[in-house]
Protein backbone atom coordinates (compact mmCIF):
# COMPACT_ATOMS: atom_id res chain seq x y z
CA UNK A 1 0.00 0.00 0.00
CA UNK A 2 2.76 2.41 1.06
CA UNK A 3 4.48 1.41 -2.23
CA UNK A 4 1.24 2.05 -4.14
CA UNK A 5 1.33 6.05 -2.70
CA UNK A 6 4.48 6.77 -3.55
CA UNK A 7 4.25 5.79 -6.54
CA UNK A 8 0.59 7.59 -7.21
CA UNK A 9 2.75 10.92 -6.10
CA UNK A 10 5.42 10.36 -8.20
CA UNK A 11 2.81 10.06 -10.88
CA UNK A 12 1.82 13.32 -9.89
CA UNK A 13 5.37 14.74 -10.03
CA UNK A 14 6.26 13.07 -13.27
CA UNK A 15 2.86 15.19 -14.77
CA UNK A 16 3.97 18.04 -13.48
CA UNK A 17 7.62 17.49 -15.11
CA UNK A 18 5.76 16.80 -18.23
CA UNK A 19 3.60 19.84 -18.44
CA UNK A 20 7.76 21.63 -18.24
CA UNK A 21 9.58 20.17 -21.27
CA UNK A 22 6.86 17.93 -22.72
CA UNK A 23 5.83 21.36 -24.09
CA UNK A 24 9.24 22.43 -24.74
CA UNK A 25 10.34 18.94 -26.60
CA UNK A 26 6.71 17.20 -27.40
CA UNK A 27 4.50 19.94 -29.13
CA UNK A 28 3.26 20.69 -32.23
CA UNK A 29 6.22 23.28 -33.33
CA UNK A 30 8.35 20.26 -32.37
CA UNK A 31 6.99 18.25 -34.64
CA UNK A 32 6.93 20.47 -37.22
CA UNK A 33 10.75 20.95 -36.70
CA UNK A 34 11.69 17.63 -34.96
CA UNK A 35 13.94 14.65 -36.24
CA UNK A 36 12.01 12.56 -39.06
CA UNK A 37 11.99 8.85 -39.00
CA UNK A 38 14.37 7.39 -40.95
CA UNK A 39 12.84 4.16 -43.05
CA UNK A 40 16.58 2.42 -42.58
CA UNK A 41 17.38 2.77 -39.49
CA UNK A 42 15.88 1.05 -36.19
CA UNK A 43 13.37 2.33 -33.53
CA UNK A 44 14.74 2.51 -30.45
CA UNK A 45 12.68 2.80 -26.75
CA UNK A 46 15.55 3.48 -24.34
CA UNK A 47 12.81 4.38 -21.55
CA UNK A 48 9.59 5.44 -20.61
CA UNK A 49 8.08 7.35 -17.21
CA UNK A 50 5.73 6.50 -15.39
CA UNK A 51 6.13 3.48 -15.35
CA UNK A 52 3.02 2.67 -13.50
CA UNK A 53 -0.50 4.15 -13.83
CA UNK A 54 -4.18 4.19 -14.81
CA UNK A 55 -6.86 4.90 -17.76
CA UNK A 56 -5.17 8.32 -19.44
CA UNK A 57 -2.07 8.36 -17.33
CA UNK A 58 0.18 10.56 -19.52
CA UNK A 59 3.25 8.68 -20.33
CA UNK A 60 6.40 9.88 -22.17
CA UNK A 61 8.19 7.62 -23.99
CA UNK A 62 12.29 8.60 -24.75
CA UNK A 63 14.54 6.71 -27.88
CA UNK A 64 14.94 7.76 -30.95
CA UNK A 65 13.94 7.36 -34.76
CA UNK A 66 10.09 7.59 -33.93
CA UNK A 67 9.47 10.69 -36.07
CA UNK A 68 6.70 12.94 -35.85
CA UNK A 69 4.09 12.20 -38.16
CA UNK A 70 1.35 10.51 -36.10
CA UNK A 71 -0.39 8.80 -38.97
CA UNK A 72 2.49 6.52 -39.27
CA UNK A 73 2.83 6.56 -35.89
CA UNK A 74 1.92 3.87 -33.07
CA UNK A 75 2.37 3.32 -29.37
CA UNK A 76 0.93 -0.37 -28.08
CA UNK A 77 0.54 -1.84 -24.52
CA UNK A 78 0.04 -5.33 -25.30
CA UNK A 79 -2.02 -5.08 -27.79
CA UNK A 80 -4.33 -2.22 -27.30
CA UNK A 81 -3.29 0.72 -28.69
CA UNK A 82 -2.79 4.58 -27.16
CA UNK A 83 -3.21 7.78 -28.08
CA UNK A 84 -0.64 9.78 -29.03
CA UNK A 85 -0.24 13.30 -28.40
CA UNK A 86 2.80 14.60 -29.50
CA UNK A 87 6.21 13.14 -30.93
CA UNK A 88 9.50 15.17 -31.71
CA UNK A 89 11.27 12.46 -32.53
CA UNK A 90 12.99 11.50 -29.76
CA UNK A 91 9.85 11.53 -27.60
CA UNK A 92 6.51 10.69 -27.70
CA UNK A 93 3.75 11.25 -25.18
CA UNK A 94 0.78 9.42 -24.95
CA UNK A 95 -2.31 8.48 -22.86
CA UNK A 96 -2.32 4.55 -21.28
CA UNK A 97 -5.48 3.39 -22.77
CA UNK A 98 -8.08 1.69 -21.26
CA UNK A 99 -7.71 -1.79 -19.86
CA UNK A 100 -4.57 -3.15 -21.50
CA UNK A 101 -4.11 -5.94 -19.17
CA UNK A 102 -3.44 -10.08 -20.29
CA UNK A 103 -5.05 -13.11 -18.83
CA UNK A 104 -2.42 -15.47 -18.33
CA UNK A 105 -3.94 -18.99 -17.37
CA UNK A 106 -7.33 -17.30 -16.11
CA UNK A 107 -5.31 -14.89 -13.97
CA UNK A 108 -5.29 -11.38 -15.15
CA UNK A 109 -1.70 -9.61 -15.57
CA UNK A 110 -1.74 -5.88 -15.70
CA UNK A 111 2.16 -5.82 -16.77
CA UNK A 112 2.09 -4.66 -19.97
CA UNK A 113 4.49 -4.31 -22.58
CA UNK A 114 5.13 -1.26 -24.42
CA UNK A 115 5.57 -1.46 -28.27
CA UNK A 116 6.33 1.38 -30.75
CA UNK A 117 5.48 1.15 -34.40
CA UNK A 118 6.74 3.01 -36.92
CA UNK A 119 6.20 1.37 -40.54
CA UNK A 120 7.78 -2.09 -40.81
CA UNK A 121 9.87 -1.03 -37.88
CA UNK A 122 9.38 -1.30 -34.46
CA UNK A 123 10.77 -1.86 -30.61
CA UNK A 124 9.65 -2.76 -27.31
CA UNK A 125 10.56 -1.44 -24.31
CA UNK A 126 12.65 -3.36 -21.90
CA UNK A 127 10.57 -2.45 -18.89
CA UNK A 128 6.51 -2.64 -18.42
CA UNK A 129 4.12 -0.58 -17.62
CA UNK A 130 1.67 -1.62 -14.72
CA UNK A 131 -1.89 -0.85 -15.46
CA UNK A 132 -3.98 0.09 -12.19
CA UNK A 133 -7.20 -1.32 -12.38
CA UNK A 134 -9.95 0.30 -10.40
CA UNK A 135 -13.82 -0.84 -10.53
CA UNK A 136 -16.28 1.64 -8.53
CA UNK A 137 -19.46 1.37 -7.80
CA UNK A 138 -21.77 4.33 -7.76
CA UNK A 139 -25.64 4.85 -8.03
CA UNK A 140 -27.25 6.99 -10.87
CA UNK A 141 -31.14 7.00 -9.54
CA UNK A 142 -32.88 5.60 -6.62
CA UNK A 143 -31.84 3.50 -3.73
CA UNK A 144 -34.17 4.46 -0.84
CA UNK A 145 -36.11 1.27 -0.48
CA UNK A 146 -38.47 2.88 1.93
CA UNK A 147 -39.98 5.02 -0.40
CA UNK A 148 -43.24 5.28 -0.96
CA UNK A 149 -43.51 7.71 -4.18
CA UNK A 150 -42.63 7.26 -7.99
CA UNK A 151 -41.54 9.92 -10.21
CA UNK A 152 -44.29 11.68 -12.82
CA UNK A 153 -40.97 12.39 -15.10
CA UNK A 154 -39.08 15.34 -14.98
CA UNK A 155 -37.14 15.58 -11.63
CA UNK A 156 -33.76 15.61 -11.40
CA UNK A 157 -32.02 12.19 -10.77
CA UNK A 158 -30.22 13.24 -7.23
CA UNK A 159 -34.12 13.71 -6.22
CA UNK A 160 -35.81 10.13 -7.12
CA UNK A 161 -36.58 7.64 -5.63
CA UNK A 162 -39.30 4.08 -6.43
CA UNK A 163 -42.24 2.64 -4.66
CA UNK A 164 -41.27 -0.70 -5.93
CA UNK A 165 -38.34 -3.50 -7.28
CA UNK A 166 -36.36 -3.01 -10.39
CA UNK A 167 -37.82 -6.63 -11.70
CA UNK A 168 -37.26 -5.91 -15.22
CA UNK A 169 -34.56 -5.81 -17.52
CA UNK A 170 -32.47 -2.53 -18.72
CA UNK A 171 -32.17 -1.28 -22.18
CA UNK A 172 -29.38 1.50 -23.06
CA UNK A 173 -29.38 3.45 -26.83
CA UNK A 174 -26.33 4.66 -28.42
CA UNK A 175 -26.61 8.12 -26.67
CA UNK A 176 -26.91 6.34 -23.44
CA UNK A 177 -30.61 6.50 -22.71
CA UNK A 178 -31.39 4.09 -20.45
CA UNK A 179 -34.79 2.60 -20.58
CA UNK A 180 -36.70 0.39 -17.89
CA UNK A 181 -40.26 -0.86 -17.11
CA UNK A 182 -42.15 -0.52 -13.16
CA UNK A 183 -44.89 -1.45 -11.94
CA UNK A 184 -44.89 1.99 -9.64
CA UNK A 185 -49.03 1.87 -9.43
CA UNK A 186 -51.15 -0.23 -7.50
CA UNK A 187 -54.02 -1.97 -9.08
CA UNK A 188 -54.00 -4.99 -12.23
CA UNK A 189 -50.06 -4.39 -12.25
CA UNK A 190 -50.32 -1.55 -14.28
CA UNK A 191 -46.75 -0.19 -16.07
CA UNK A 192 -45.15 2.19 -16.17
CA UNK A 193 -41.65 3.09 -18.68
CA UNK A 194 -39.15 5.59 -17.93
CA UNK A 195 -35.85 6.62 -19.32
CA UNK A 196 -32.91 8.43 -17.93
CA UNK A 197 -29.70 10.60 -19.20
CA UNK A 198 -26.56 10.99 -16.71
CA UNK A 199 -25.78 13.70 -18.99
CA UNK A 200 -29.23 15.75 -18.78
CA UNK A 201 -29.63 14.68 -15.15
CA UNK A 202 -33.46 14.59 -15.59
CA UNK A 203 -35.90 11.20 -15.54
CA UNK A 204 -38.65 11.11 -18.37
CA UNK A 205 -41.95 9.34 -18.29
CA UNK A 206 -42.17 7.52 -21.58
CA UNK A 207 -45.51 5.67 -20.80
CA UNK A 208 -47.59 4.96 -17.69
CA UNK A 209 -51.09 2.90 -16.68
CA UNK A 210 -49.99 0.07 -19.77
CA UNK A 211 -52.21 -2.89 -18.25
CA UNK A 212 -52.71 -6.25 -19.37
CA UNK A 213 -54.24 -8.63 -17.20
CA UNK A 214 -51.71 -11.32 -15.72
CA UNK A 215 -49.36 -9.72 -17.99
CA UNK A 216 -46.01 -8.28 -18.10
CA UNK A 217 -44.11 -5.13 -19.73
CA UNK A 218 -40.80 -5.97 -20.67
CA UNK A 219 -37.92 -4.11 -23.36
CA UNK A 220 -35.66 -5.04 -25.80
CA UNK A 221 -33.03 -3.26 -28.13
CA UNK A 222 -33.06 -2.41 -32.10
CA UNK A 223 -29.28 -2.53 -32.75
CA UNK A 224 -30.37 -1.71 -36.72
CA UNK A 225 -32.44 1.20 -35.56
CA UNK A 226 -31.29 2.61 -32.61
CA UNK A 227 -34.71 2.34 -30.54
CA UNK A 228 -35.98 0.81 -27.68
CA UNK A 229 -38.99 -1.37 -28.26
CA UNK A 230 -41.47 -2.89 -25.38
CA UNK A 231 -43.28 -6.07 -25.76
CA UNK A 232 -45.90 -7.85 -23.27
CA UNK A 233 -44.84 -10.84 -21.87
CA UNK A 234 -48.39 -12.90 -22.39
CA UNK A 235 -48.58 -15.69 -25.77
CA UNK A 236 -51.55 -14.18 -26.76
CA UNK A 237 -50.33 -10.14 -26.57
CA UNK A 238 -48.45 -9.72 -30.53
CA UNK A 239 -48.43 -5.74 -30.56
CA UNK A 240 -44.88 -4.25 -29.91
CA UNK A 241 -44.27 -0.15 -29.68
CA UNK A 242 -40.76 1.57 -29.59
CA UNK A 243 -39.89 5.37 -28.76
CA UNK A 244 -39.30 7.38 -31.31
CA UNK A 245 -35.80 9.71 -29.95
CA UNK A 246 -36.07 11.53 -33.11
CA UNK A 247 -40.02 12.66 -32.52
CA UNK A 248 -39.66 13.16 -28.82
CA UNK A 249 -39.48 9.89 -27.62
CA UNK A 250 -43.10 9.38 -29.08
CA UNK A 251 -44.72 6.01 -28.28
CA UNK A 252 -44.67 4.61 -31.91
CA UNK A 253 -46.32 1.39 -33.14
CA UNK A 254 -43.79 -1.42 -34.21
CA UNK A 255 -44.47 -4.74 -35.93
CA UNK A 256 -47.43 -7.17 -34.89
CA UNK A 257 -45.92 -10.76 -34.07
CA UNK A 258 -47.60 -13.16 -36.14
CA UNK A 259 -48.01 -17.36 -36.02
CA UNK A 260 -49.96 -17.76 -39.55
CA UNK A 261 -47.69 -19.46 -41.88
CA UNK A 262 -47.10 -18.29 -45.96
CA UNK A 263 -49.22 -21.35 -46.21
CA UNK A 264 -51.92 -20.01 -43.85
CA UNK A 265 -50.91 -22.76 -41.19
CA UNK A 266 -51.12 -21.19 -37.42
CA UNK A 267 -47.63 -22.86 -36.09
CA UNK A 268 -48.11 -21.06 -32.64
CA UNK A 269 -47.21 -23.30 -30.01
CA UNK A 270 -49.61 -25.40 -27.49
CA UNK A 271 -48.37 -23.09 -24.64
CA UNK A 272 -49.93 -24.80 -20.85
CA UNK A 273 -50.77 -22.75 -17.46
CA UNK A 274 -48.72 -20.00 -16.22
CA UNK A 275 -46.42 -20.13 -18.93
CA UNK A 276 -49.14 -18.40 -21.34
CA UNK A 277 -49.12 -15.42 -18.92
CA UNK A 278 -45.53 -15.06 -18.86
CA UNK A 279 -44.02 -16.62 -21.17
CA UNK A 280 -42.01 -13.88 -23.09
CA UNK A 281 -39.09 -12.23 -21.29
CA UNK A 282 -36.08 -10.88 -23.73
CA UNK A 283 -35.61 -11.25 -27.24
CA UNK A 284 -32.50 -10.49 -29.22
CA UNK A 285 -31.61 -9.22 -32.69
CA UNK A 286 -29.11 -10.69 -35.14
CA UNK A 287 -27.08 -8.52 -36.93
CA UNK A 288 -26.06 -10.74 -39.85
CA UNK A 289 -30.02 -11.61 -40.55
CA UNK A 290 -31.57 -8.74 -39.08
CA UNK A 291 -33.89 -10.88 -37.43
CA UNK A 292 -35.13 -10.81 -33.62
CA UNK A 293 -34.51 -14.35 -31.65
CA UNK A 294 -36.78 -14.96 -28.37
CA UNK A 295 -36.87 -18.65 -26.33
CA UNK A 296 -40.57 -19.23 -25.52
CA UNK A 297 -41.11 -20.36 -21.85
CA UNK A 298 -41.57 -24.40 -22.18
CA UNK A 299 -38.96 -24.50 -24.06
CA UNK A 300 -39.67 -23.07 -27.90
CA UNK A 301 -37.08 -21.00 -29.66
CA UNK A 302 -38.60 -18.36 -32.51
CA UNK A 303 -37.46 -16.30 -35.35
CA UNK A 304 -39.03 -13.15 -36.08
CA UNK A 305 -38.57 -10.87 -39.30
CA UNK A 306 -38.55 -7.72 -37.65
CA UNK A 307 -40.32 -5.82 -40.46
CA UNK A 308 -43.42 -8.27 -40.84
CA UNK A 309 -43.02 -9.89 -37.24
CA UNK A 310 -43.49 -13.24 -38.86
CA UNK A 311 -42.79 -15.65 -36.02
CA UNK A 312 -41.34 -19.29 -36.70
CA UNK A 313 -40.59 -21.58 -34.90
CA UNK A 314 -37.18 -22.86 -34.80
CA UNK A 315 -36.74 -24.92 -32.66
CA UNK A 316 -35.69 -28.24 -34.29
CA UNK A 317 -34.48 -31.09 -32.79
CA UNK A 318 -35.11 -30.04 -29.16
CA UNK A 319 -39.16 -29.08 -30.26
CA UNK A 320 -41.61 -30.55 -28.08
CA UNK A 321 -43.94 -31.29 -30.55
CA UNK A 322 -41.77 -34.04 -32.14
CA UNK A 323 -41.56 -37.49 -30.67
CA UNK A 324 -44.79 -36.30 -28.96
CA UNK A 325 -42.72 -34.90 -26.28
CA UNK A 326 -39.41 -33.22 -26.97
CA UNK A 327 -36.99 -32.16 -24.73
CA UNK A 328 -37.45 -28.53 -24.92
CA UNK A 329 -35.41 -25.70 -26.26
CA UNK A 330 -33.10 -25.66 -23.53
CA UNK A 331 -35.18 -27.65 -20.82
CA UNK A 332 -39.28 -26.81 -20.41
CA UNK A 333 -38.90 -24.40 -17.86
CA UNK A 334 -36.93 -21.89 -16.44
CA UNK A 335 -36.88 -18.04 -17.06
CA UNK A 336 -34.55 -16.66 -20.05
CA UNK A 337 -33.67 -12.91 -19.19
CA UNK A 338 -30.60 -12.17 -21.05
CA UNK A 339 -29.38 -13.03 -24.52
CA UNK A 340 -26.83 -12.06 -26.62
CA UNK A 341 -24.84 -12.70 -29.80
CA UNK A 342 -21.48 -13.04 -29.68
CA UNK A 343 -19.74 -9.82 -31.26
CA UNK A 344 -16.72 -11.43 -33.18
CA UNK A 345 -19.39 -14.52 -34.70
CA UNK A 346 -23.27 -13.97 -34.52
CA UNK A 347 -23.41 -17.57 -35.33
CA UNK A 348 -23.30 -17.76 -31.06
CA UNK A 349 -26.49 -16.87 -29.10
CA UNK A 350 -25.25 -16.82 -25.51
CA UNK A 351 -28.21 -16.85 -22.81
CA UNK A 352 -29.41 -17.04 -18.96
CA UNK A 353 -31.30 -19.77 -18.23
CA UNK A 354 -32.61 -18.94 -14.22
CA UNK A 355 -33.71 -22.66 -13.96
CA UNK A 356 -30.98 -23.96 -14.59
CA UNK A 357 -28.60 -21.59 -12.94
CA UNK A 358 -26.37 -21.70 -15.85
CA UNK A 359 -25.64 -19.52 -19.02
CA UNK A 360 -26.49 -21.53 -22.35
CA UNK A 361 -24.66 -21.61 -25.87
CA UNK A 362 -26.64 -22.07 -29.02
CA UNK A 363 -24.52 -22.80 -32.33
CA UNK A 364 -26.90 -21.86 -35.36
CA UNK A 365 -24.25 -23.58 -37.86
CA UNK A 366 -24.25 -26.81 -35.75
CA UNK A 367 -27.62 -26.24 -34.20
CA UNK A 368 -26.59 -27.73 -30.97
CA UNK A 369 -27.21 -26.44 -27.44
CA UNK A 370 -24.90 -26.51 -24.52
CA UNK A 371 -24.11 -25.33 -21.43
CA UNK A 372 -21.76 -23.01 -21.93
CA UNK A 373 -20.71 -21.52 -17.94
CA UNK A 374 -22.46 -22.93 -14.79
CA UNK A 375 -23.83 -26.47 -13.96
CA UNK A 376 -24.40 -29.07 -16.14
CA UNK A 377 -27.16 -30.11 -13.33
CA UNK A 378 -28.68 -27.39 -12.72
CA UNK A 379 -27.04 -26.80 -9.26
CA UNK A 380 -27.39 -23.33 -7.68
CA UNK A 381 -24.46 -21.69 -6.02
CA UNK A 382 -21.69 -19.33 -6.52
CA UNK A 383 -17.47 -20.12 -7.06
CA UNK A 384 -15.14 -18.63 -9.61
CA UNK A 385 -13.55 -20.46 -12.15
CA UNK A 386 -13.46 -22.34 -15.84
CA UNK A 387 -16.55 -21.77 -17.14
CA UNK A 388 -17.43 -25.75 -16.87
CA UNK A 389 -16.64 -25.29 -12.79
CA UNK A 390 -18.12 -21.85 -12.04
CA UNK A 391 -21.74 -21.94 -10.13
CA UNK A 392 -24.67 -19.49 -10.86
CA UNK A 393 -27.43 -18.76 -9.07
CA UNK A 394 -30.80 -17.53 -11.29
CA UNK A 395 -28.48 -15.53 -13.43
CA UNK A 396 -30.55 -12.44 -15.03
CA UNK A 397 -29.40 -10.59 -17.95
CA UNK A 398 -26.33 -10.37 -19.62
CA UNK A 399 -24.23 -8.59 -21.79
CA UNK A 400 -20.96 -8.80 -24.10
CA UNK A 401 -18.41 -5.82 -25.11
CA UNK A 402 -16.24 -5.97 -28.25
CA UNK A 403 -13.14 -7.45 -26.71
CA UNK A 404 -15.60 -10.57 -25.25
CA UNK A 405 -15.93 -10.22 -21.97
CA UNK A 406 -19.44 -11.14 -20.70
CA UNK A 407 -20.90 -9.41 -17.63
CA UNK A 408 -23.50 -11.05 -15.66
CA UNK A 409 -26.11 -10.24 -13.41
CA UNK A 410 -26.17 -12.86 -10.72
CA UNK A 411 -29.38 -12.76 -9.08
CA UNK A 412 -29.54 -14.72 -6.21
CA UNK A 413 -25.58 -14.34 -5.28
CA UNK A 414 -26.03 -11.02 -5.48
CA UNK A 415 -23.09 -9.70 -7.39
CA UNK A 416 -22.20 -8.86 -10.63
CA UNK A 417 -20.36 -11.73 -12.99
CA UNK A 418 -17.76 -11.40 -15.65
CA UNK A 419 -16.41 -13.88 -17.88
CA UNK A 420 -13.31 -12.98 -20.29
CA UNK A 421 -14.22 -15.52 -23.31
CA UNK A 422 -10.88 -15.62 -24.63
CA UNK A 423 -9.58 -17.82 -21.98
CA UNK A 424 -12.89 -19.07 -20.98
CA UNK A 425 -12.74 -17.59 -17.21
CA UNK A 426 -15.60 -16.73 -13.76
CA UNK A 427 -14.46 -14.29 -11.78
CA UNK A 428 -16.46 -11.79 -9.75
CA UNK A 429 -16.29 -8.11 -11.07
CA UNK A 430 -18.28 -6.33 -8.24
CA UNK A 431 -20.36 -7.27 -5.11
CA UNK A 432 -19.85 -9.18 -2.34
CA UNK A 433 -21.21 -13.45 -3.13
CA UNK A 434 -24.21 -14.29 -1.70
CA UNK A 435 -24.85 -11.51 0.75
CA UNK A 436 -26.91 -8.83 0.03
CA UNK A 437 -26.82 -4.92 0.76
CA UNK A 438 -26.72 -1.98 -0.44
CA UNK A 439 -22.67 -0.36 -0.39
CA UNK A 440 -21.06 1.92 -3.26
CA UNK A 441 -17.34 1.76 -3.83
CA UNK A 442 -14.58 -0.02 -5.16
CA UNK A 443 -15.61 -3.56 -6.49
CA UNK A 444 -14.72 -5.11 -3.58
CA UNK A 445 -16.32 -3.44 -1.04
CA UNK A 446 -19.86 -2.89 -2.96
CA UNK A 447 -22.95 -4.82 -2.55
CA UNK A 448 -26.01 -5.32 -4.36
CA UNK A 449 -29.29 -6.81 -3.65
CA UNK A 450 -30.54 -9.22 -6.37
CA UNK A 451 -28.66 -7.45 -9.46
CA UNK A 452 -31.77 -8.20 -12.32
CA UNK A 453 -31.52 -5.68 -15.08
CA UNK A 454 -27.25 -5.10 -16.80
CA UNK A 455 -26.54 -3.14 -19.92
CA UNK A 456 -23.16 -1.77 -21.05
CA UNK A 457 -22.63 1.89 -22.86
CA UNK A 458 -20.17 2.51 -25.71
CA UNK A 459 -17.51 3.22 -23.52
CA UNK A 460 -17.73 0.14 -21.06
CA UNK A 461 -19.68 1.87 -18.43
CA UNK A 462 -22.12 -0.90 -16.87
CA UNK A 463 -25.64 -0.10 -15.37
CA UNK A 464 -26.58 -2.40 -13.19
CA UNK A 465 -30.86 -2.38 -11.99
CA UNK A 466 -30.23 -3.53 -8.65
CA UNK A 467 -33.99 -4.54 -7.56
CA UNK A 468 -34.56 -4.95 -3.98
CA UNK A 469 -32.37 -1.65 -3.45
CA UNK A 470 -34.70 -0.20 -6.41
CA UNK A 471 -31.65 2.10 -7.71
CA UNK A 472 -29.89 2.10 -10.87
CA UNK A 473 -26.48 1.70 -10.11
CA UNK A 474 -23.41 2.54 -11.95
CA UNK A 475 -20.05 0.15 -12.60
CA UNK A 476 -16.72 2.76 -14.10
CA UNK A 477 -13.75 0.47 -14.63
CA UNK A 478 -10.73 2.16 -15.49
Amino acid sequence: MKKRKLTMLMQGFTMALTLVFGLTSCNDDDERQGTPHDPSQPVVIESFAPTEGMLATQVIITGSNFGTDKESLHVFFNDKEAPIISSSGNKILVLAPKLPGRYVNGELDNNCQVRVVVGDKEATAAETFFYNVQTNVTTVVGGDRSATSYPLGGENLAEVQFNCNMERGLVIDSENNIFFALNVEEGNNPTSVYVINEESGKIRLLESGITAWLNGTYLAYDPLNDRCYRLLANGGSHETYYYDRYNDFAQTRGFTMNWIQPNGINDQPNIDGWNLWSCKHSMVMRPSDKCWYMRIDQGYFVKIDSETGQMTDISGRYDRRHDNNGPGFAGTDGECDGMAFDPADDTKLYFSMTGLNAIMLYDFETETLSVYAGSNTKQAGFLDGRCNEALFNSPRQIAIDNDRNMYIADYENHCIRKIVMETGYVTTMAGIPQKAGYVNGTGDIAQFDHPYGLVLSKDGTLYIGDSNNRAIRRIAIE
